[in-house]
């Protein structure tokens, strides 16, 4: 059985879970497009630019909403803009509204996508840790600018995200207590709100720069097409429907027609559904997980290392490098060069990059060096026994295509010889120069689809070497006709095959074209030339080959342009699509967190219970010893001159509706030695109605009665909400 070979002596460090199911949807969503749109335009493969792109589009829109804005009266100012000024600060409330949807879509497709690649372990941990937080900290300032507009679906963000901070114990009051009532709600608040959604953007500019700081030359920005595309498709939103608010925030009335945007609200029908224990585990343990999956992979290959008595400090590998790993420093040695090039083992993706833009074998990967590899060449193509068919070397990339794979698939060609590298990057030119010249008759050349590079740039710069415009370059004597490139992913490995067939038979034609290229020159495009030609020079298989080609050129064109009449109905389609599942989602469907046939009272207290051992007052003698600012004051108030234990006994509550306990509940002195009062909020839906409503409160020693009694009768109405606030 013939032998392939893999470069590196281990198994790969983020080979793909080609099993994955998940990932090959994926990959067919990518492939499909790629047809439409073209890997040069994408927009898959620039998530993380488009991304960048909306936000630009946020922070230029937000500062001209920010001019008018108005803290004392939010929802007056954004109605005036909405209304008022809807020719600019309509239109530009849309787009903020509109562009910060987007950047949640494209943030999440962009983190799923690098997941199902597998690209965020070891080197790339900062990227990805930065990328997660980056992302809590678009929903929280998309959350917050909901919040300010302060009508009622900012009431009802508002409602559910204290609810959220009422289960964090660093809390010592429940935030609700700060929304009981319209007169609880305090100013300051807006000014709080509005200084976190504008001290927020510049953070968010801050992780962007260490999102892709060991990135070298980082795609921030999508081609032009696509950045126009999306100014266009957010005009139309604006303009087919308009950002408008609801009715004003009303803390009397439940918000239960308030619109829904599923974009930045998805976590609260989430809390509803759970307990709150389940919530937080799945909440916090999901989000430690994704901050710690870089590091749950141990295996990681060793770096590039540098051969300093071949290195001349050219320059070169650092240039192509794609995560800033290798660095010129001073020379260390007496060579005399002044320069030479260094690794960031922390930094280095061990893709070896960098050992196909050394001429001089002067890095080494894993151990091997270029001389190590030209050998491995040498002796794979001695192999091949068969001397009919054309000897074929083929160079593959180890995340296109799987060492597996390759072996299924060419299992019964006898005259291939595969050689697998971590990237496509790491092919210096030579190695298809050394192939052709130890009997190869053909290269074919495997890699990553165009813009999809699993290690970013490593395509690009083999493509850039063949075509002669980045060093180093393919020898100018080389015959390019012997050399084949595919860009594919992995779910096109059943094309292996077929494409080598397809390259073997070019090979076998190429004596042929040799032949007649020695006959004297004819037009080739015109079938009439061919005919005029003396019969013993115009071969009749390539008569015959040019009345094919004059028919399949006709058929092309046709073809051609049906073709563009289809890709345009496709990517209009996509388009269309996209604008109207932002605006359904933004506020459609509603979720149901209050039914509206119901009403709510809102319950709430502030208790300072009993110490836990009894207090007891200074005597003169006792004052006199302690130092004079120590001295207990001489209140008139008992208490204040009291001394003991500072703890206090928790607050043990019931509240009786119409005869029928509805709750009963202790609550818990804050503080950390428990010294503080005990605070309470709770919502306690009830039917319309009157109805007679009892609390009682025990906060002493004793395991039976009460300590205090509360009795009113309450008009429940449909929608609306009843305070009951004691002890305030």
């Amino acid at each position: 059985m013939k032998e392939n070979a893999s470069i590196k002596q281990r198994a790969p460090l983020l080979k793909p879970d080609r099993s994955n199911p998940i990932q090959k949807i994926y990959l067919h969503i990518e492939d499909w497009a790629n047809r439409y749109f073209s890997p040069a335009y994408n927009p898959l493969y620039y998530l993380g630019a488009i991304s960048t792109i909306l936000f630009a589009i946020l922070f230029i829109s937000g500062v001209y909403l920010f001019i008018f804005f108005r803290t004392a009266n939010p929802y007056q100012t954004i109605q005036y803009l909405t209304e008022d000024q809807w020719y600019a600060g309509g239109i530009m409330r849309s787009i903020h509204r509109y562009a910060s949807d987007g950047l949640i879509i494209f943030l999440i497709l962009h983190t799923l996508r690098e997941y199902l690649n597998g690209r965020y372990r070891h080197y790339r941990w900062l990227a990805w840790v930065s990328g997660v937080i980056l992302f809590f900290v678009v929903l929280i300032l998309g959350i917050t600018g909901y919040w300010l507009v302060w009508d009622e679906r900012g009431q009802l963000v508002a409602l559910k995200t204290m609810e959220m901070l009422n289960d964090i114990p660093l809390f010592i009051e429940p935030p609700s207590l700060a929304f009981i009532s319209n007169e609880t709600l305090s100013g300051m608040l807006f000014f709080l709100l509005h200084f976190m959604h504008l001290s927020l953007p510049l953070a968010t500019l801050i992780l962007i720069g260490i999102h892709v700081m060991r990135c070298s030359r980082p795609v921030i920005v999508p081609p032009k097409i696509i950045t126009v595309s999306i100014v266009i498709m957010l005009l139309a939103m604006s303009i087919i429907k308009p950002a408008t608010s609801v009715r004003p925030a009303d803390l009397t009335i439940l918000p239960v027609a308030a619109p829904f945007d599923w974009f930045f609200f998805f976590i609260y029908p989430i809390k509803s559904i759970f307990p709150k224990s389940v919530f937080w585990l799945i909440a916090v343990g999901g989000t430690v997980v994704l901050l710690v999956m870089p590091w749950l992979k141990r295996y990681r290959p060793p770096p590039a290392q540098v051969v300093l008595k071949n290195c001349t400090g050219c320059d070169q590998c650092n240039k192509d490098c794609p995560y800033g790993a290798i660095y010129m420093q001073q020379r260390t040695d007496l060579l005399p060069y002044k320069m030479e090039a260094a690794v960031k083992a922390e930094r280095c993706a061990a893709c070896g990059i960098c050992v196909g833009s050394c001429d001089f074998n002067a890095i080494k990967m894993d151990g091997i060096t270029d001389i190590q590899v030209k050998e491995k060449i040498g002796r794979l193509l001695s192999e091949i026994s068969d001397t009919k068919s054309p000897k074929i070397l083929g160079l593959i990339c180890e995340y296109s295509v799987s060492a597996e794979q390759i072996n299924e698939s060419l299992r019964e060609i006898a005259n291939v010889r595969i050689i697998s590298f971590p990237c496509i990057g790491m092919i210096h030119p030579s190695f298809i120069e050394y192939g052709l010249d130890s009997g190869a008759d053909g290269v074919f050349i495997w890699g990553c689809v165009n813009g999809d590079c699993h290690y970013r740039k490593g395509n690009t710069w083999l493509q850039s070497r063949l075509e002669g415009k980045r060093t180093p370059i393919l020898r100018k004597d080389v015959d390019i006709r012997r050399v084949r490139e595919y860009w594919l992913s992995s779910i096109h490995t059943d094309r292996l095959r077929g494409e080598i067939n397809l390259f073997e038979m070019s090979l076998r034609r190429s004596e042929a074209t040799e032949a007649i290229s020695e006959i004297p020159p004819f037009p080739l495009n015109s079938f009439q030339g061919l005919k005029e030609m003396p019969k013993q020079a115009r071969p009749e298989e390539m008569l015959k080959q040019v009345q094919h080609d004059t028919f399949r050129v006709r058929y092309d064109t046709v073809e051609a342009k049906k073709g563009i009449f289809k890709r345009g109905a496709v990517i209009s389609s996509i388009i269309i699509l996209s604008v109207f599942s932002i605006l359904f989602l933004s506020e459609m469907p509603k979720y149901p967190f209050y039914d509206k046939d119901m009403s709510l009272i809102k319950f709430a207290f502030k208790h300072p219970g009993r110490h836990k051992t009894e207090q007891r007052e200074l005597t003169e003698k006792e004052t006199e010893d302690m130092l004079r600012h120590m001295r207990r004051t001489n209140s008139p108030f008992p208490k204040m001159r009291m001394v003991g234990k500072r703890e206090r006994l928790p607050a043990y509550v019931e509240i009786e509706i119409n005869g029928k306990i509805m709750l009963a509940k202790t609550y818990y002195p804050a503080g950390l030695k428990n010294d503080t009062p005990a605070f309470a909020y709770e919502e306690i839906p009830i039917l319309p109605g009157i109805h007679h409503v009892k609390v009682r409160i025990r906060d002493s020693k004793r395991e039976e009665g009460f300590d205090y009694t509360y009795e009113k009768e309450i008009e429940a109405r449909i929608g609306k909400v009843t305070v009951i606030n004691l002890f305030q």
